[in-house]
C-alpha cells in the first residue's frame, strides 16, 4: 500500500499545505515533465481531497492560500 499522496495540481497541493501542513513531505522532481507535491497518506489527507474535489466550503485565509499557491510555483522552479 502507498504510504504517500502525491498530487501535481498547484491549487490542490496547497489547499493541502493550508489543511495539513504537517503532512507535507516535499517535492517530487523525478520527472521534470510533471512535477509531484508529495504528503503522507492518512484519512484526514484523504478527507481533504475528497472534499476539495467534490467542493466542500471551508473559512480559509484567501491571502495564505495564495502564499501557498506562490510557494508552490516557487518549490517547482526551484526558487524557494
Amino acid at each position: 500500500m502507498e504510504k504517500y499522496y502525491k498530487t501535481s495540481d498547484i491549487k490542490l497541493q496547497a489547499f493541502l499545505r493550508l489543511m495539513s501542513p504537517k503532512s507535507f513531505i516535499g517535492v517530487n522532481k523525478e520527472n521534470p515533465q510533471k512535477v509531484s507535491f508529495v504528503f503522507k497518506k492518512s484519512t484526514e489527507i484523504s478527507e481533504l481531497v475528497m472534499n476539495y474535489l467534490n467542493g466542500t466550503k471551508y473559512e480559509i485565509s484567501p491571502k495564505e492560500l495564495s502564499n501557498l499557491i506562490d510557494e508552490g510555483k516557487s518549490l517547482i522552479y526551484g526558487d524557494f
